[in-house]
């Protein structure tokens, strides 16, 4: 029986096997049963021209109503009528000459041609397929490298834009397509190899982060030298390079960037009018802050209790400054909130906020919550450490003070001096180059003048360090390349001495004195602990827009060059209902002919560098 079925589908016409035990199989031409057919209705495919099919014998008739007739004999009986047996090429005329049902004629519009969008999708350069016919030993090779870098400019202060532009410059010039997606702890790049082939995935985590300048610069300029067409960088001399850059040593020796930090404690004590006495004793409480917060860092201690351990140095250094001040029999001119205020600033100076504000300017919305919070967490340390100390003193009795007002030197030029003095320090322990600490006293005296300049026009101190941190901003954002230095480096090292150190003290004084004293300052010092952390984000958000109103005359020329870095910058873009690419954009496929002819490359002709 399986034989007969297997027989009977294949299509074959051996009268050996009967239909109904006395009747032929009539098939039709492609080897079918005829029994699936209508009686009348021709076969769905033509018969095959090289196969000639032997004619089946004309059966019986047979008049009994429960037998089937043959195909023959049914094809004779019930005729249907020409109209139903047309052509298929005959049917699709008849029903496009045809109109369609009243339901689809009353739901189009007469002016339905004026509002519909006819303009395609244009596919972007994440949905690129990529290159398969590369060696996928190189692809490896490019890969691990671009990992490895993306990696380095993390660690060093980078942010995520700057990162992705040097690892999407770096492939564009070796060929490769990649996705890149980093965070302030992993980079992940994958190089997708069509559908025949597997995927490269690299994947490393960002172990530690801390500000050096220098590398970052000698980074940067590693990338401009592959990228540079006239002396061509390969992959193994990259790889060295990048090795050597991460295996040197730092520019400055600690005991030197603890002296400098204890400089500029002793540059805000008279920023904020501290007399010489008070300067010395900020610089000798930074050093020990400074000196403190190494140590516990080289004990792999997190960094909340490091934050906290430093607040805690400074403020106790403070109540002995108190305790001397009431046993001496004359009064001192010293200030302890100005010694406390140096403290908390050599720790917030090292804070992320920019960064992270940097971040969420530029869309990396995962980086820059991981940033806000490792900032938040940082601000938390100092203040449990500020907070603590300060109750254990005025529960020991040790008499508290705090400066009646928060002034400034009167002489606004011994003011930017002293912003000046502050912001090469601190460009000391950032590891900043010596040609660059000159562009930081400049940058750290042009954010202090526009802060007087917002003074005198709003009176807000929240609005005025918005305005001084803009300004600085701006001119990191314009000199960056010309001078070959991290713009990012040199709008944080600029607002140092706009940090609320003074204020923040002031506040938590205020907190932790309404505890044991019913004099009603609660209040006042909530608000200005609000007002200082509001002049925190004011800082933050205006070096980021400073940043930003510059990046439009900050494009690279060279055409790769400027499709990675708006590639870096365009996930934070707004997305319009319609995307339409303009003729002076050039096109997001990497391999269009047009940026592949040498001989008409549109970065000499101008065309997309309008």
């Amino acid at each position: 029986m399986t034989d007969e079925r297997k027989n009977t589908r294949s299509g074959s016409a051996s009268p050996q096997h009967p239909w109904h035990d006395d009747e032929p199989i009539p098939l039709t031409a492609d080897g079918i049963d005829a029994r699936i057919f209508r009686p009348g209705q021709a076969s769905a495919q033509p018969a095959p021209q090289s196969r000639v099919r032997p004619k089946p014998s004309t059966p019986a008739i047979d008049d009994s109503p429960t037998r089937l007739g043959s195909l023959h004999t049914a094809s004779t009986s019930w005729t249907l009528p020409p109209s139903v047996t047309t052509s298929p090429q005959t049917s699709a005329c008849k029903n496009h000459r045809s109109r369609p049902p009243k339901v689809h004629r009353a739901r189009r519009v007469p002016l339905e041609r004026f509002f519909r969008a006819e303009t395609p999708m244009e596919t972007t350069l994440a949905l690129n397929p990529g290159d398969a016919d590369m060696a996928e030993q190189q692809a490896r090779r490019v890969v691990d490298l671009v990992t490895r870098v993306a990696v380095m400019a993390i660690s060093v202060g980078g942010s995520v834009s700057e990162a992705i532009a040097m690892a999407l410059r770096i492939t564009a010039t070796y060929g490769v397509t990649v996705h890149i997606d980093i965070t302030n702890t992993s980079v992940i790049v994958t190089q997708h190899r069509g559908l025949e082939e597997d995927p490269i995935t690299a994947l490393r985590v960002v172990r530690s982060s801390s500000n050096d300048y220098q590398r970052l610069g000698e980074l940067q300029l590693l990338v401009d030298d592959i990228c540079d067409k006239t002396t061509p960088v390969g992959l193994e001399e990259a790889a060295d390079r990048l090795a050597a850059i991460t295996r040197s040593p730092r520019l400055y020796r600690q005991w030197f960037v603890t002296m400098n930090m204890g400089l500029m404690g002793a540059g805000l004590s008279t920023l904020f009018g501290g007399t010489v006495m008070d300067g010395v004793l900020s610089f000798f409480s930074t050093c020990l802050v400074d000196a403190t917060v190494q140590a516990m860092a080289r004990k792999r201690i997190t960094n909340f209790f490091t934050q906290a351990a430093g607040g805690a140095v400074a403020t106790a250094f403070a109540l002995l400054v108190m305790v001397y001040m009431a046993a001496s029999h004359e009064p001192l001119p010293l200030s302890p909130s100005l010694i406390v205020a140096a403290g908390i600033v050599s720790l917030l100076a090292g804070g992320s906020f920019v960064t992270a504000s940097q971040d969420a300017l530029d869309g990396y919305v995962v980086t820059s919550s991981g940033r806000f919070l490792e900032g938040f967490v940082q601000t938390g340390g100092i203040i449990l450490g500020i907070i603590t100390v300060m109750w254990i003193g005025l529960r020991l009795g040790v008499p508290g003070y705090i400066s009646p007002a928060l002034g400034f030197s009167t002489n606004p030029i011994l003011q930017m001096i002293c912003a000046a003095v502050i912001a090469v320090t601190f460009g000391v322990s950032s590891h900043a180059g010596y040609r660059t600490l000159a562009i930081c006293a400049v940058l750290g005296a042009a954010a202090w003048a526009g802060y007087l300049l917002g003074m005198q026009l709003t009176g807000s101190v929240s609005a005025a360090s918005g305005l001084g941190a803009m300004v600085a901003g701006i001119i990191a954002a314009l000199g960056a390349q010309r001078w070959k230095i991290p713009q990012l480096g040199l709008v944080t090292i600029a607002i140092v001495p706009l940090m609320p150190g003074v204020m923040m003290y002031r506040a938590l004084y205020m907190i932790v004195n309404s505890q044991t004293d019913t004099t009603g300052t609660t209040d006042n010092g909530w608000t200005l602990f609000l007002e200082a952390l509001l002049v925190g984000v004011a800082l933050a958000v205006g070096g980021s827009f400073g940043a930003l109103i510059a990046r439009p005359f900050t494009l690279p020329k060279d055409l790769r060059s400027r499709l990675a870095t708006l590639a870096s910058w365009g996930a934070g873009q707004a997305v319009p209902r319609e995307r339409r690419r303009r003729r002076s954009q050039p096109p997001a496929d990497p391999h269009h002919p047009a940026l592949n002819n040498p001989d008409n490359d549109p970065s000499m002709t101008g065309t997309w560098a309008r």
